[in-house]
């Protein structure tokens, strides 16, 4: 097995088959893949709709608001050589899975990321990608709507996503940038604009900033998980 996809679902009706199918759609059929679908417990049609679209499926109540375990859950059933954790409302770009075998076949890269985008027209979402490419280009943290992607070995040496329930993605990449470089992968992503549409656009990305900045000067941000998960579990 060449890369295994881990997607963490809770309440997804509405977009994980979209997402796996466009990546089967944009798969290069050069690598051999599996999907695993990682469910916290959805009250909505979230597991039926995948039952035949994937190649494991975990459904585990006691995960809803701990995503870092969903994603090492996931794991735990993987057999690829290469980790890609996709977002259950995130569309990969065409030869995804070529792009990452390439990227991690470059000296030093242990994991990395795919360019940010959403799949919103309009000022205000460029403007928002815009900031979010130069704060990544800076600390070289990537968030999980950016797939993140790193070979097996390297998630074993940092055993795992780190315990955190809020910004997991940032500290799995610190963790990976003590043993080896992240690349970013310059095609972007598509991932669904709804949270902002949901809770007003400038609103979220001050919430979202204020988090990543106290983060970044190395304070706690455990204080905000409950209201993030209880915000961003719906399907709507």
């Amino acid at each position: 097995m060449d890369i295994s996809i881990i997607i963490p679902t809770l309440n997804e009706a509405n977009y994980v088959s979209k997402t796996i199918d466009r990546l089967h759609a944009n798969k290069s059929g050069k690598l051999e893949l599996e999907v695993i679908v990682v469910d916290a417990g959805s009250r909505d049609e979230t597991v039926n709709t995948i039952k035949e679209r994937t190649n494991q499926l975990v459904v585990d109540s006691t995960l809803a608001g701990t995503k870092y375990k969903s994603l090492n859950r996931g794991v735990e059933l993987a057999k690829g050589e290469m980790l890609l954790f996709l977002d259950a409302d995130t569309f990969l770009p065409y030869h995804f899975d070529l792009q990452i075998k390439e990227a991690l076949s470059k000296i030093d890269v242990v994991g990395g990321a795919f360019e940010f985008g959403f799949n919103r027209d309009g000022v205000v979402y460029r403007i928002i990608e815009w900031i979010n490419r130069i704060r990544y280009r800076i600390d070289n943290r990537y968030f999980g709507d950016q797939a993140i992607f790193c070979s097996t070995e390297a998630f074993d040496r940092v055993d795992g996503y780190p315990h955190e329930p809020i910004m997991e993605a940032a500290y799995f990449c610190k963790a990976l940038r003590a043993i080896g470089k992240l690349a970013l992968i310059k095609s972007p992503i598509l991932t669904s604009a709804r949270r902002f549409e949901q809770g007003h656009v400038f609103i979220v990305f001050l919430k979202d900033t204020w988090i990543w900045i106290q983060f970044t000067l190395g304070l706690s941000v455990k204080r905000y998980a409950y209201a993030y998960w209880q915000e961003n579990q719906s399907s709507e």
